[in-house]
C-alpha cells in the first residue's frame, strides 16, 4: 500500500526540554494488518526544527502514546509511517487541553481520517481528502486533461478551502492554516503539472499568477513559515536578477522574520551551489561578506562558502574524516606522490553501482601506472556501505566519509562524482569523466 498526502523525511525522537509545556497524545488504529509496525510522529506546525518532533511509543493496550511540545495555535501534524510509505494530516487540539486521544485510519483511496469530530478537525480532514483527490486527478489524468481543465483543478484548491471554511465553525488560526495550505498546495500542484507536461513535450500556457494572488500578500506570516514549500514559492515570485537584488526585494516585501530567514537560506544556498568557485572565488567571498553585514546573516554562510574553496583547481583535499573498512582513520595525504582518481558514491545510488565494473576494469588496465584509485562512500551510516562493498566484491582503497562533510565541502550535488588529484595532493580535475566513458582511460594514461 502506498500512502499519499504530505511526505515527511525520516525523523528521530528527541527529549523535550525540562519545564516545557506538553500535550499527551494517545493514538489507536483499526484492527487491520496494514497498521502492524506503524510508527507515529507528532510535530507542532509552528515548529521550525526537527528537535520538536516526538515519536509515540507502543502501549500494552496496543496503541501509541507520547508527549509533544504545545503549539499555541493548537495545530499539529500527525505523521504515520511503515517501512515502505508515509502519510500525514494535521489535527487541532484546543489551547488548554493537556491530552488528546483518537483513532487514526487510512482509507483504500489513500485518504486519512481520525475520530476527532469537532468543527476544526472536520474541516482539516475534509480538506486533506480534497487535496488527495486533486493530486490523484493530476497525477493519473494529466495526459488527457486540457489546459482549461488543469487550470480548473488548480483553481479549486482555493475555492474548496473557501467552501470548507464556511461550512464549519472553526477558530481563526485553523481557517488561516487551511487557506495557507490551499495556497501552497495549489502552487506545488502547478509545479507538478508543469513537470508532467514537460515529460510529454507539452507546454502549459497559463501562469500561476493567473490563479493565485501575489505571494507577498499571502505568505508574509509566521504560520506560512511552517509550510516547507513557502520559501521556494517566494523565491519563484521574486524578480530575476543577482542574489543581491533578490534579497533586496525579499526584505522590502516581507517583514516576517521566519519568512525572511527561510527564504534567505534558499537564496544563499542557490547562490553557493551554482557559484563558479574556480574562476571567481575572491569576488564571491566579498559579495557574501557584504550581504552578511547588510542583513545580519549567520557567519556560517561565509564558513560554508570558504570551505568550498576545495573545489578550485590546486586546492588540497578537504579536511574530513575518512575511515577504511576496518574502521581505521585514513589521511588522504597518504596517496600523495601519485595521481588519484576519486570516486564519490553511495550504496543506494544505482548509477554509482553501475559504474563499479567499469571502474574495476579501469583499475586493472592502469595497474603499475602512476594512478591510484580511491572510492569514498558518502553513506550516512557505515553498515550499508560495508554490505554493498561485500556484495560488489570491492577491493583496493575503499573509504567511508564518517562525518558526512565531504559532499558539502566539495559542493557535490549528485553522485557518482569523479575527481582527479595530482601527485602534490591538490585538485587536478573537479569533474572527471566516468569510468564507463572511454575518454577516461585515455585521460589517465596521459597523466605524467
Amino acid at each position: 500500500m502506498k500512502f499519499s498526502n504530505l511526505i515527511f523525511p525520516a525523523v528521530v525522537c528527541l527529549g523535550l526540554q525540562a519545564g516545557a509545556q506538553t500535550l499527551d497524545m494517545n493514538v489507536t488504529f483499526p484492527s487491520e494488518a496494514k497498521y502492524e509496525g506503524m510508527k507515529v510522529y507528532v510535530k507542532p506546525v509552528n515548529s521550525q526544527t526537527q528537535d520538536d518532533i516526538a515519536e509515540l511509543q507502543a502501549t500494552p493496550a496496543g496503541g501509541l502514546k507520547g508527549s509533544v511540545g504545545v503549539n499555541p495555535d493548537g495545530i499539529y501534524y500527525i505523521f504515520c509511517s511503515t517501512s515502505s510509505a508515509q502519510s500525514s494530516m494535521p489535527i487541532y487540539v484546543p489551547s488548554g487541553k493537556t491530552s488528546e486521544s483518537f483513532e487514526f485510519s487510512i482509507g483504500d483511496d489513500f485518504t486519512t481520517s481520525t475520530t476527532l469530530n469537532d468543527g476544526a478537525n472536520r474541516a482539516l480532514e475534509a480538506y486533506s481528502k480534497a487535496l488527495t483527490g486533486k493530486a490523484i486527478a493530476l497525477g493519473s489524468r494529466m495526459d488527457e486533461l486540457t489546459d482549461a481543465q488543469v487550470k480548473e483543478i488548480l483553481a479549486s484548491f482555493m475555492t474548496d478551502a473557501d467552501s470548507i471554511v464556511k461550512s464549519n465553525t472553526i477558530p481563526q488560526q485553523v481557517e488561516d492554516f487551511i487557506r495557507l495550505w490551499a495556497y501552497t498546495s495549489a502552487s506545488d500542484a502547478y509545479s507538478l503539472a508543469l513537470y508532467l507536461a514537460s515529460q510529454k513535450d507539452r507546454v502549459i500556457e497559463f501562469q500561476l499568477s493567473d490563479l493565485l494572488p501575489e505571494a507577498s500578500t499571502v505568505l508574509d506570516t509566521p504560520m506560512a513559515a511552517s509550510f516547507p514549500s513557502s520559501a521556494q514559492i517566494i523565491m519563484s515570485s521574486l524578480p530575476k536578477g543577482t542574489v543581491e537584488e533578490r534579497l533586496e526585494a525579499l526584505y522590502s516585501n516581507y517583514k516576517t522574520p521566519e519568512i525572511r530567514k527561510n527564504t534567505t537560506a534558499s537564496l544563499i544556498d542557490s547562490f553557493m551551489t551554482s557559484f563558479d568557485y574556480k574562476n571567481d572565488f575572491n569576488s564571491g567571498e566579498e559579495r557574501l561578506q557584504a550581504m552578511t553585514e547588510k542583513y545580519g546573516l549567520p557567519e556560517s554562510y561565509l564558513d560554508t562558502f570558504r570551505a568550498r574553496r576545495a573545489t578550485v583547481t590546486g586546492a588540497p583535499f578537504p579536511e574530513v574524516s575518512l575511515v577504511d573498512m576496518q574502521g581505521n582513520p585514513v589521511d588522504f595525504i597518504k596517496f600523495k606522490g601519485k595521481y588519484v582518481y576519486v570516486d564519490l558514491w553511495a550504496s543506494w545510488c544505482g548509477p554509482c553501482v553501475r559504474e563499479v565494473p567499469y571502474l574495476q576494469q579501469l583499475e586493472k588496465d592502469m595497474e603499475g601506472s602512476n594512478v591510484e584509485f580511491v572510492s569514498i562512500s558518502i553513506d550516512s551510516t557505515k553498515a550499508p556501505w560495508l554490505k554493498k562493498a561485500e556484495q560488489l566484491k570491492l577491493h583496493g582503497n575503499q573509504l567511508w566519509n564518517s562525518d558526512e562533510n565531504l559532499p558539502k565541502r566539495l559542493n557535490v550535488r549528485g553522485i557518482p562524482h569523479f575527481m582527479i588529484y595530482g601527485p602534490d595532493g591538490t585538485l587536478h580535475t573537479y569533474k572527471a569523466t566516468r569510468p564507463s566513458d572511454p575518454a577516461t582511460k585515455e585521460l589517465l594514461q596521459s597523466l605524467k
